[in-house]
């Protein structure tokens, strides 16, 4: 499973950091392992393996994701933080935090696209030494009689 999940700051303030250590560690793991529609497939036994928990502070930490959260800042579905699905668990705000990831993602991508468009590739440079101006004072004497600096000493 390839992811990848901002883990912002504000977690810190959050009621989920009010948790046990193990029921915190069990989320962070989730949000690692969700992937794009937010979705943790796995059995709550390799759940918890991959979060290093035992089989039952995993299963109470899933009870507390699936129970409403009073102070949860969000609100939505009662403050509830997961939902089961078939074969795992479905983050209910995950479309929350990846609409503002992936306009920083877009917005990240145009902004390198216009560098690159505006920047000539050094491989499309052409190597020419082009002569601008007329000859530098004392130059028209060599000009003249065809030699170089060191013969026409």
């Amino acid at each position: 499973m390839n992811g990848f999940t901002l883990l912002w700051a504000k977690i810190l303030d959050s009621s989920i950091w009010m948790e046990s250590k193990e029921t915190r560690l069990v989320w962070i793991t989730m949000l690692a392992m969700k992937d794009s529609e937010g979705r943790v497939i796995a059995a709550p036994k390799a759940l918890a393996w991959r979060a290093r928990v035992n089989d039952a502070e995993c299963s109470a930490a899933l009870e507390v994701f699936k129970s409403p959260d009073p102070e949860s800042t969000s609100k939505i579905e009662e403050g509830r933080r997961i939902r089961e699905i078939p074969g795992g668990w479905q983050i209910i705000n995950h479309e929350l935090y990846r609409f503002s990831t992936e306009a920083k993602r877009e917005f990240w991508r145009n902004q390198k696209r216009e560098q690159r468009a505006s920047t000539t590739p050094k491989s499309a440079r052409k190597r020419s030494r082009k002569i601008v101006g007329g000859p530098l004072p004392g130059e028209h004497n060599f000009i003249e009689h065809g030699t170089t600096p060191h013969e026409y000493q």
